[in-house]
């Protein structure tokens, strides 16, 4: 937003100092008739009614180009194409030239975001699994003690299974409708010991924008990530501090080094989705403020002419007569 008012300011502030400079300059009429001999001028001042009429014939005759209307739309539609009709070269250069670096820069940002987006959902469908977390959501309603009305078939569905961290084997063996229901009916155990709510989300679908946000978003599914025991037991939670790997902390202290990994993933490629966005708004307002700069300008130098003209006193009609 700084670089686009800032890019006003320089650009259109400009074009309101023209307004100071007055080039016009007055014609006069003059009617020649030669004799013998002697001649006599005679200065006869202009009236008002055939003045205004020279005027507004003046007015008519003004070249298509200075329309306001060819320049306006021509810029809206190529910034600083309505410089070059009004004959403002360096600022036509400047539109020009942040149209070209905004359209590469958006194009550029959008592409490393889609590449970052589909990096990081490769590598998930490889460090996160869905048999993980359902069989740690089993073990934690078991070490809490909690009740819930669904968990048996989820614990039946588990029963025997081992986390392959490959999606196309995963995913089969869990039905999501099971294990929604359980999500939905299961709270937040925390290390404060203070009272939570229920988890706040179900697991989206596989494949989701939302499913790989959520992973690496929510500490209720660091569980899946494949490191997440092993980074228990290096911070000793074993034997009588098992029971601290089924345990929320707030502040992500027992999130794994995987599930921040994700995270940075995650901030990375939407952040050059951010700047995407921010080039393709800059753009836009290139070819508003292009239009108008190019739309007053021209409006500009007609008032100059229009008031130059009538400031003047008249236009003289010269008579040479013979006597």
């Amino acid at each position: 937003m700084k670089v686009i008012i800032l890019f006003i300011a320089v650009v259109i502030a400009p074009v309101y100092l023209l307004a100071q400079t007055d080039s016009s300059k007055a014609k006069s009429l003059v009617i020649n008739n030669h004799t013998d001999g002697k001649t006599q001028q005679l200065h006869i001042v202009e009236p008002i009614l055939l003045r205004n009429i020279l005027l507004k014939t003046e007015g008519s005759n003004r070249s298509f180009t200075e329309s306001s209307a060819v320049p306006f739309f021509s810029s809206l539609v190529v910034p600083g194409t309505g410089q070059m009709i009004n004959r403002n070269w360096w600022r036509s250069g400047i539109y020009l030239a942040v149209e070209a670096a905004s359209i590469y820069l958006a194009i550029d940002y959008r592409n490393r975001g889609v590449r970052g987006e589909r990096n990081y959902e490769r590598w998930a469908d490889q460090n996160w699994s869905v048999v993980q977390y359902s069989k740690w959501l089993v073990d934690y309603h078991a070490i809490h003690g909690i009740n819930n009305p669904y968990l048996d078939d989820l614990r039946q569905m588990i029963e025997g299974l081992n986390p392959a961290f490959d999606t196309s084997i995963d995913w089969n063996r869990i039905d999501l409708a099971i294990l929604r229901n359980v999500e939905r009916n299961t709270p937040y155990i925390t290390t404060d010991d203070l009272g939570a709510s229920n988890f706040s989300h179900v697991l989206p679908d596989f494949g989701s924008q939302q499913y790989y946000e959520l992973i690496a978003k929510y500490y209720q599914y660091q569980a899946g990530w494949r490191d997440y025991d092993a980074f228990h037991d290096n911070l000793g939670h074993t034997g009588n501090l098992f029971i601290e790997r089924f345990r929320i902390e707030r502040n992500g202290a027992f999130a794994s080094p995987l599930f921040y990994d994700g995270v940075d993933f995650s901030r990375q490629f939407n952040e050059d989705f951010r700047r995407s966005g921010y080039f393709v708004s800059l753009l836009i307002a290139n070819h508003i403020i292009s239009a108008f700069d190019a739309y007053f300008t021209v409006q500009l130098k007609q008032n100059r002419l229009d008031a130059t003209s009538t400031m003047l006193p008249g236009r003289n009609l010269v008579i040479n007569y013979r006597f």
